[in-house]
């Protein structure tokens, strides 16, 4: 029997386009349970299960109405989202997270207060809901204008994420809003690397690192933050400090093209330390290695000839 976990997405997507109730009813569970986001192939899928097998779907209707729901907050497909609230809030009526996607919505049209006003809502009924309170911030950010937004074929929309907003300050005053909500998620990763991606936006490196800091402690095994962490550090021009990062992502993965070409921004063409030297070369020596197995291309060249 097949281990449904361990069969890449991408064949599961292929299985569930083929049409099927069950095919498409495993595709989705499989993105919730991965914590993957793909607005459009959850649109498709999910819009097909609703439209031809609602009545097949039992008890999973309403996890795969609350996923289309969210996708159609990304993809600005109005009609889906209007659908699936109004069953949702059907189904549902006293439900805070039913609410929450009310107030979700409302973020969608730009209308913040109406936003708050839901949260604050279900906040005075549950204080310790700390997915409403992130939205509650996420609301304060876009009444402020500081979110970042994009261009979708339906119109400009706020930046989404399947459970929390993507907050994006992009002005002093977003920092700010953001990070002096920070006591009440000292434990949330996402809002630290959010204010530490704010801070690096403003130029303020030194505060960007202290806060990413917290992140790498939380996850030290993932290179991602490794690297980022190195890269705020080399910004803010602490060279050693970035350097021995950077090796520490050399550890987990000896041929990471990101962390080699790091690790030689922290070293000087001719660096008469030893260890350095030994560093630089190492790292040029595999950076060959790596562009001389790829076929033929203009990058290929350029990339070894910054390497001669």
């Amino acid at each position: 029997m097949t281990d449904v976990a361990a069969v890449p997405i991408s064949e599961l997507l292929h299985d569930a386009e083929k049409g099927g109730c069950q095919a498409g009813i495993t595709y989705l569970q499989q993105l919730r349970l991965r914590k993957m986001v793909d607005p459009h192939s959850v649109l498709c899928i999910g819009s097909q299960l609703l439209t031809k097998y609602s009545g097949k779907l039992g008890d999973e209707k309403w996890p795969v109405l609350e996923q289309v729901l969210l996708a159609s907050l990304q993809a600005g497909a109005d009609d889906w989202s209007a659908y699936c609230l109004k069953s949702l809030k059907k189904r549902f009526p006293k439900s805070h997270r039913v609410q929450r996607l009310v107030g979700q919505c409302n973020e969608a049209r730009g209308d913040y207060d109406a936003a708050e006003e839901v949260y604050e809502g279900i906040m005075e009924e549950a204080s310790d809901d700390m997915v409403t309170e992130k939205r509650k911030l996420a609301a304060k950010l876009g009444e402020t204008g500081v979110v970042g937004r994009r261009t979708t074929p339906f119109g400009t929309r706020p930046t989404y994420h399947m459970v929390v907003v993507l907050l994006q300050p992009t002005t002093a005053g977003g920092v700010e809003a953001l990070s002096s909500d920070i006591a009440n998620f000292q434990t949330d990763t996402e809002v630290w690397q959010q204010v530490a991606m704010a801070y690096a936006a403003q130029g303020q490196v030194q505060q960007a690192a202290y806060c990413f800091e917290e992140v790498l402690l939380a996850m030290p095994h993932s290179i991602y933050n490794i690297l980022t962490y190195a890269e705020l550090l080399a910004s803010a021009g602490q060279t050693d400090d970035a350097r021995k990062y950077y090796c520490l992502a050399l550890e987990h993965d000896e041929n990471h093209v990101r962390a080699l070409w790091g690790l030689l921004t922290t070293i000087p063409p001719n660096a008469d330390n030893k260890t350095e030297a030994k560093l630089r070369n190492l790292a040029v020596g595999r950076l060959r290695s790596i562009y001389n197995q790829q076929p033929a291309s203009s990058t290929k060249t350029a990339m070894l000839k910054l390497l001669a």
